[in-house]
């Protein structure tokens, strides 16, 4: 987790209430309803879009605390439907495109090369992991049942809280990210 990520969550909290544990409570009142409005728009990736629009809040807080008037839940609610648009242009430009589903690769020669390079560059980083955060990220990811009923099943089979599960896979993903652009910026200089 990167020193900059900490220092901004940190805000968000102080953002949120000055008293932590109140501040952690609003925090997981806003992530359940940031779910409840994705999931009643139809979204199948709920969480995954609720974590996103924390992390777009997240990386905006040192510009908008001390200038931001009013609850800070309706912030994130302006983030998230920003967010749903994006899903809807993203899954309209798909459904406008009716032969999309009948190609089985539409990219070109370098972008193809671009997929395979950053896979290698997934594949050495999730190699660096220590074993228990490689497991704990590739289990929270697998897609066999609905997601949120797998994510508590992990978060239970850990022994730990769904959010405290939601925190820890969060910061491997953010290292994850830091050591494939490292990667991917190493790659395109040789």
């Amino acid at each position: 987790m990167t020193k900059r990520w900490e220092d901004n969550f940190e805000a968000l909290l102080a953002w949120l209430d000055p008293d932590r544990e109140r501040a952690g409570d609003k925090y997981e009142d806003i992530r359940h309803s940031l779910i409840n409005i994705f999931s009643w728009q139809g979204a199948s990736d709920a969480e995954d879009l609720a974590d996103e629009t924390i992390s777009r809040v997240i990386n905006k807080v040192p510009e908008i605390a001390l200038t931001y008037k009013g609850d800070p839940a309706l912030y994130f609610y302006g983030v998230a439907k920003k967010m749903q648009w994006e899903v809807m242009r993203r899954e309209q430009s798909v459904a406008a495109n009716p032969s999309f589903d009948n190609v089985t690769d539409t990219r070109e020669p370098s972008e193809t090369k671009d997929f395979e390079r950053e896979y290698e560059c997934l594949e050495q980083c999730l190699s660096k992991l220590p074993a228990s955060d490689r497991e704990l990220i590739l289990l929270y990811y697998q897609q066999e049942q609905p997601k949120i009923d797998s994510r508590k099943e992990l978060a239970r089979k850990l022994g730990i809280a769904p959010n405290n599960l939601r925190v820890r896979v969060h910061r491997i993903r953010l290292g994850l990210h830091a050591c494939i652009e490292k990667c991917l910026g190493s790659k395109t200089e040789t």
